[in-house]
């Protein structure tokens, strides 16, 4: 939106407010034998809140069929997808498996998951206790598959949690992946300095479904890749809407005059920077109907290569919301931020190989 006039148009758009649809696809053949990298030549209170919310939920009907616009995912379509889980919350029952569930990963070698540092540090920023997580792989329905141990979590040293910058943390698993009761690969990740393309993306994951449920299954959603440009502008544009909407509240609370309020809204407004840094990836669909939400944390954006291949450019980070919206994700203008893998090869290579 561009008003003529920004503060009385953000304040009437505003008001008194404070505050997977994809083709079906065939099984990668990348092998566990191999450290499948490179594709070229080469926050526990989130934890908490969705663990809080599955519980109140309960286990939803394995028939939800809605991601923002996404679709359940096929079985072996997407064998280097896992799910992180809380051991406090397992109980040998499908249901604690379910409410267990907190973030996702992708396998990228037999012994190591990619994952959102956010996923996995503690309240005081070190990483969590390895015995505190498992991860689950092999099966689409998160009541199956095999449940792994971890013996080391390794945060990004740059990981900013203000900015949600550097948000990648590796999970090394107790014990290669040699046997399976279901499909598990890895997959290739892209190489360093590598620029993601634009234009079709897939983002899966076991997040919130548009009812605000959380699905039993695996989902998958078609989206898009964008320029970081239009990740900015859409979330300049919501700021602005957003201190409209405050100074409104605030002004007519304490009788500011509005030549006031304009003034502050004009330095406010001018002072609005980007949100994304050249280590995001902006991605989802203009409208907002096909997105990831709270609990795809972690899980790959991937994007098909010429030989049919997937490689994997980008990790579920965040995005945003209005101040005071009904809903956490989905909205118009307002696309999901992954972290760009390909600014992390090099990282990720030194711990794996290493």
């Amino acid at each position: 939106m561009t008003p003529n006039s920004p503060l009385r148009t953000s304040l009437t758009l505003f008001g008194l407010v404070l505050c997977l649809m994809g083709p079906s696809v065939q099984a990668q053949s990348n092998g566990l034998s191999d450290i499948a990298l490179s594709a070229g030549s080469h926050d526990v209170q989130v934890q908490a809140h969705v663990l809080a919310l599955k519980e109140q939920a309960g286990e939803t009907d394995a028939s939800a069929s809605r991601i923002f616009g996404g679709h359940k995912a096929e079985q072996g379509a997407w064998p280097a997808q896992v799910s992180v889980h809380a051991v406090k919350k397992l109980d040998g029952t499908p249901k604690g498996r379910f409410n267990s569930q907190f973030c996702g990963g992708s396998l990228i070698a037999r012994q190591w998951v990619l994952t959102a540092a956010h996923c996995v540090v503690a309240q005081d920023g070190s990483p969590s206790e390895p015995d505190s997580l498992k991860v689950r792989s092999g099966h689409v329905d998160m009541r199956e598959g095999d449940l792994r141990d971890v013996i080391r979590i390794i945060v990004h040293e740059g990981y900013d949690p203000d900015r949600i910058d550097n948000d990648i943390a590796l999970i090394q698993l107790a014990e290669p992946v040699v046997d399976s009761s279901g499909p598990v690969g890895a997959i290739a990740v892209q190489g360093q300095d590598e620029t993601p393309p634009e234009g079709p993306a897939t983002v899966i994951g076991w997040g919130r479904l548009e009812d605000g449920k959380f699905p039993v299954e695996l989902m998958q959603t078609d989206i898009d890749i964008f320029p970081n440009a239009t990740c900015n502008a859409g979330m300049a544009e919501q700021t602005k809407r957003d201190f409209g909407g405050f100074l409104l509240s605030a002004g007519e609370a304490n009788r500011i005059p509005m030549a006031n309020l304009e003034a502050a809204y004009a330095i406010l407004i001018k002072e609005i920077g980007p949100a994304l840094s050249d280590g995001m990836v902006c991605a989802g669909t203009p409208s907002g109907q096909r997105t990831m939400c709270n609990g795809d944390s972690g899980g790959p954006l991937m994007v098909r290569q010429a030989d049919g291949k997937w490689v994997q450019v980008g990790i579920v980070s965040w995005n945003r919301a209005p101040i005071g919206a009904d809903k956490k994700c989905g909205h118009e203008s307002l696309f999901g931020v992954y972290t760009r893998v390909s600014k992390h090869f090099d990282w990720i290579a030194s711990h794996v190989r290493g």
